[in-house]
């Protein structure tokens, strides 16, 4: 087990975050195909992954060797990189298991006793309506485990074996919690993600030696949705401010309002968020050397990226020139700088503007339509990190801004981000795109900010929404025996149907739908494996079935999900 050791430093915690960002990377598919219901979408791995990646990244930036300082720096780096609810709950483990360590250079075992007892507390809290069975138990029986091991045992080593043991007993009882996980024979995919981690940190502790951050600059990688027939691309002339500048600025008294006001007058895009140590800059600007000058009166600047979006855009326009010749469509990456979406005239400051996390070019045209200032690229697969929904917020010209998730996953992040903007924010509880559409459909400047809020909350609730996808495993839940490439009908989540044909499958879900709900509109959005004469075709059938609602057919173009259906 390698040589004892009474304290840990920090060094050695630099190496345990690094090997457990590692082998949570190497696991994250695992732990994604763990998802409760076989659809192809379970993403907690990834989440956890690209999380834990952000704290690494933020822990190897740091020049200090100080426990505290690298335990707090891990802490940042997951709240800024947080993705999906696991992810969310993930950076506030980190941030609890760093309070307790402020201001120390090394601590022993009681110390990290306590430091886990904070960890589990502090996520406890930040979930409005804790769920056992889930990561959160996971974490509990390690902290309970740490501090029971705590007043017999002084080396690390050993008591952390300890904890690992007691949060591995506490997985393998999330089955037993949670009639889901039961039904499905899987235990809890984020609680699986928490044990690979303290695995990870125990390889590097037994180890003790100090390592650096390899092979993790492409360690994550997110399937990109395949560029649609419109690439996107700005004209040169309508680029006022030419040069994405981004950096990050590093001192002791950073003052981010002073600094975010006096960079507001050379460009738009502007993002300055951080503390008074660690502050990151984002802005477009024809400017970027009186922006560096204004930065660097600030304190020290890393990381310093300046990108032309003019030059970007002939290069994006001679790709689609030539795709255009020869017939194709290219995958062209984003522009750099207009990662987070379409935004509003940056001049004209209102009072109030929406966000809304959306995955599909047809979906983006809906909520564009709908007066959405800013659609975020993101999703199932793809939650947007805090740090994402935090530009986003910042790039919308208004004083108020509403955020519709539209994903379950991606309202927790969300509320995060609400918490470090200036702005005043409010996140609207919608738990897939059907709802955020309906919620949009009611947006009103006219009304009092707190009647809007309501109005549309109310909107997204009176929704029932269902969706058809396929099965990526052999599984039973809630009843229904299901085989590996079944299409499978889910009713806001919970798989309903399930069948050999797209149809027919996709027919029993509306059924079992309307069994439920009288419904005055039926809204189907196709995804982007569905042609539009099959669309069509299937809803000439269902009105035919079913003369009363009110039909409409959309083109969402969403990946995995061939129909999201909409009652209302």
């Amino acid at each position: 087990m390698g040589l004892e050791r009474d304290c840990l430093e920090g060094s050695l915690f630099r190496s345990m975050i690094f090997e457990a960002a590692t082998l949570l990377n190497e696991k994250r598919e695992e732990i994604d195909f763990l998802n409760v219901y076989p659809v192809p979408d379970g993403d907690t791995g990834t989440n956890m992954a690209l999380t834990l990646l952000a704290a690494a990244k933020e822990v190897e930036k740091c020049s200090s060797d100080s426990l505290g300082d690298l335990a707090a720096a891990a802490a940042k780096g997951s709240l800024m990189g947080a993705r999906g609810n696991s992810g969310v709950i993930l950076s506030q483990l980190l941030r609890g298991f760093a309070q307790p360590l402020q201001d120390r250079e090394k601590a022993g075992v009681p110390e990290l006793a306590k430091a886990l007892q904070e960890a589990s507390a502090t996520a406890y809290k930040a979930v409005m309506r804790p769920v056992e069975g889930t990561m959160l138990t996971v974490a509990r029986y390690a902290a309970e485990a740490g501090k029971q091991a705590a007043r017999k045992e002084t080396d690390i080593v050993k008591w952390w074996h300890l904890v690992l043991e007691a949060a591995e007993r506490g997985l393998a009882e999330t089955q037993g919690m949670l009639p889901a996980l039961a039904e499905a024979g899987v235990v809890d995919a984020g609680g699986q993600g928490v044990v690979t981690i303290l695995r990870g940190a125990y390889s590097a502790l037994v180890r003790g030696e100090a390592s650096v951050l390899t092979g993790m600059s492409s360690a994550v990688e997110i399937d990109e949705v395949p560029a649609d027939n419109n690439l996107g691309i700005t004209e040169l002339e309508s680029i006022e401010f030419r040069y994405c500048t981004e950096l990050i600025v590093r001192g002791n008294e950073i003052p981010i309002g002073a600094l975010r006001e006096r960079l507001a007058g050379l460009g738009d895009s502007l993002l300055v968020v951080g503390d008074a140590e660690t502050a990151k800059v984002h802005v477009h600007t024809n400017h970027p050397g009186q922006v560096l000058e204004i930065c660097g009166e600030c304190g020290e600047m890393l990381e310093i990226k300046i990108d032309n979006m003019a030059e970007q855009n002939r290069q994006a326009s001679r790709l689609n020139q030539l795709a255009e010749t020869n017939g194709k469509n290219p995958s062209v990456p984003a522009l750099q700088g207009e990662e987070s979406g379409e935004a509003a005239d940056p001049e004209v400051e209102k009072e109030l503007g929406i966000v809304a996390v959306a995955l599909g070019s047809g979906w983006k045209a809906i909520f564009e339509g709908l007066g959405v200032d800013v659609v975020l690229n993101g999703g199932q697969t793809m939650n947007p990190s805090t740090e994402e929904l935090i530009e986003a917020i910042e790039r919308v010209p208004a004083r108020r801004v509403i955020v519709l998730p539209n994903n379950k996953n991606v309202v927790f992040a969300a509320e995060q981000a609400a918490k470090v903007v200036d702005k005043e924010v409010a996140v609207i509880h919608t738990p897939g795109l059907q709802h955020g559409v309906a919620a949009a459909a009611v947006y009103d400047e006219d009304l009092e900010f707190a009647e809007l809020i309501e109005k549309m909350e109310a909107a997204s609730r009176s929704v029932v929404s269902g969706e058809v996808t396929y099965a990526v495993r052999d599984t039973t839940t809630n009843g229904i025996k299901i085989n590996e490439r079944d299409y499978i009908g889910l009713q806001q989540g919970k798989v309903m149907v399930a069948g050999k044909d797209l149809v027919t499958t996709t027919k029993e879900l509306i059924r079992s739908l309307l069994s439920k709900r009288k419904a005055e509109i039926v809204s189907l959005f196709y995804g982007r494996d569905v042609i539009h004469a099959a669309a069509r075709e299937l809803l000439q059938q269902l009105r035919a079935e079913f003369p009363e609602p009110e039909w409409e057919l959309y083109e969402g173009g969403q990946p995995l999900y061939y129909y999201l259906v909409a009652l209302e």
